[in-house]
C-alpha cells in the first residue's frame, strides 16, 4: 500500500485541476497519509475510574481547559496507554476533513492519517529532529513529538535536553547554519531528507471512523474478484476439455465412416480400417484425458478447497505462491478469518504471520494431507 505526505497530494493534479480547488474525484488508490504535526497536540490524562467504554465521553471534557476550541469540534486519538496514564493526540475535525478532501481530489483513499513526526527515526534516549519546508519536526520517544517553526522548536528542544540530560540529539537539516550554536555543538548533524515512504506509523491513526469509507467492502470485492478469476479459469478449462472430447469423438466417427466408404469404392472390398482409426482416436483421447487430469491436480483442488473458509472473510489479497501441491496466500485484514475453523477434510490448513511483508499480514497455507 502506498504512503503519501498530504503536502505531496496538494501538488498532485487530477484532470489539470489543483487538488485543493477541483471537484472531488473517485478514489482509486488506498494509501497511508502523513499529515502536518503542527496541527496535532499531545495531551496526557490519568486513567479514568469509569468503565473503558465511557472514556471517549469523558476524556474531551477532562481536557477542555487545555484545548483551544470546543471539544465537540476535535477528534481524540489514543496513541499510548500505561496502567495509570493515557496519551491522546488531539486534532481539529475541520483539518481532518480538509485532508480527507485533498486526498479524494487526488484520487487517493486515505486508510489512515498519522502525524508526520513519526516519519523520523526512533532510537532510545535520542531526540530526532527533521526539516519539512521551514517547519522543525521533533520526535522525543516512540509515540511523542511535535512540530513548529524554528523560533519555537529550538528553545523547546533545549528545554527538553536540560530536563533530560541522558538524551542525545540527532538533527537532519539541509543547512547546518539554521541550528543554534549551543545545539550544534552537542548534536549529531547530517543533511539527509525525511523518507516519507519507509517511516513507521506505530499504529497511530488520527482518521475518525466516520470519515473512513467502507474499506472492508472494497477489500472483499478485491478478494472476490481474485477468487472468481481462479474459479472461472478452472471451469472454462474443464468445459473446453469436455467440448473438445465430444467434438473429437464426433469427428472420428465421421472420418472413420468416410475413409471406409472411400476404401470400399477404390478397392471394392472390406478391410479392418476402423481398428487403425480407433487406435489413433484412442491416442488423442488419452492426451485429452491427461489434460483433464491436470485440472484435477492437487494444486487446483487445494485452491478450490479454500472457497468455504474464504467466503465473507473480508480479506485483502496481497500475494500468492503456488507449487505442485500447495498454495501460500498472503492476506491483509485476516482478523475475521482467524476466528473461523480452518479445518478442511483432506487438507492441512494453517494461518501464520507473514514474515516476508511484515505489517499485519498473515499467510494462509493449504497442502493435501498425506495418506
Amino acid at each position: 500500500m502506498n504512503t503519501w505526505h498530504i503536502f505531496d497530494l496538494e501538488q498532485r493534479q487530477v484532470e489539470l485541476e489543483n487538488a485543493l480547488e477541483g471537484p472531488a474525484g473517485d478514489a482509486t488508490d488506498l494509501a497511508h497519509l502523513w499529515v502536518p504535526s503542527e496541527y496535532t497536540s499531545i495531551h496526557y490524562v490519568d486513567v479514568p475510574t469509569a468503565p473503558r467504554r465511557k472514556w471517549m465521553d469523558i476524556i474531551p471534557w477532562m481536557l477542555e481547559d487545555k484545548l483551544l476550541q470546543d471539544p465537540s469540534e476535535t477528534h481524540f486519538s489514543l496513541i499510548h496507554e500505561t496502567t495509570d496514564q493515557l496519551t491522546y493526540a488531539v486534532t481539529s475535525i475541520d483539518h481532518l476533513r480538509e485532508w480527507k478532501r485533498i486526498s479524494e481530489n487526488s484520487r487517493v483513499e486515505a486508510v489512515s492519517m498519522t502525524p508526520d513526526y513519526f516519519a523520523l527515526p526512533f532510537e532510545e534516549n535520542i531526540v530526532s529532529v527533521g526539516w519539512r519546508e521551514g517547519v522543525i519536526l521533533v520526535r522525543t520517544s516512540r509515540k511523542e513529538g511535535f512540530a513548529s517553526k524554528a523560533t519555537i522548536a529550538w528553545p523547546l528542544i533545549q528545554k527538553f535536553l536540560d530536563e533530560n540530560p541522558n538524551y542525545r540529539l540527532s538533527i537532519s537539516i539541509p543547512d547546518k547554519n539554521l541550528i543554534p550554536l549551543e545545539l550544534s555543538k552537542i548534536a549529531r548533524v547530517n543533511e539527509s531528507k525525511i523518507d516519507w515512504t519507509f517511516g513507521s506509523h506505530e499504529g497511530v491513526d488520527l482518521l475518525p471512523k466516520e470519515l473512513k469509507r467502507n474499506l472492508k467492502s472494497s477489500l472483499i470485492n478485491q478478494w472476490s474478484i481474485a477468487t472468481g478469476i481462479i474459479f472461472i479459469a478452472v471451469i472454462t478449462s474443464l468445459a473446453s476439455v469436455i467440448i473438445s472430447i465430444s467434438s473429437l469423438e464426433n469427428s472420428i466417427a465421421v472420418y472413420q465412416n468416410k475413409n471406409v466408404d472411400v476404401f470400399r469404392k477404390i478397392f471394392n472390398e472390406n478391410i479392418p480400417a476402423s481398428s487403425v482409426l480407433r487406435s489413433k482416436a484412442e491416442t488423442n483421447l488419452q492426451r485429452l484425458f491427461e489434460q483433464k487430469e491436470a485440472l484435477d491436480s492437487p494444486i487446483i483442488k487445494s485452491l478450490r478447497s479454500l472457497q468455504p473458509i474464504m467466503t465473507n472473510c473480508e480479506c485483502e489479497l496481497v500475494r500468492m505462491e503456488i507449487s505442485d501441491s500447495s498454495a501460500q496466500i498472503s492476506i491483509r485484514n485476516a482478523d475475521k478469518l482467524s476466528k473461523k475453523s480452518l479445518k478442511i477434510d483432506g487438507y492441512r490448513v494453517s494461518l501464520i504471520p507473514d514474515k516476508m511483508t511484515g505489517d499485519d499480514n498473515m499467510v494462509l497455507s493449504v497442502t493435501p494431507s498425506k495418506g
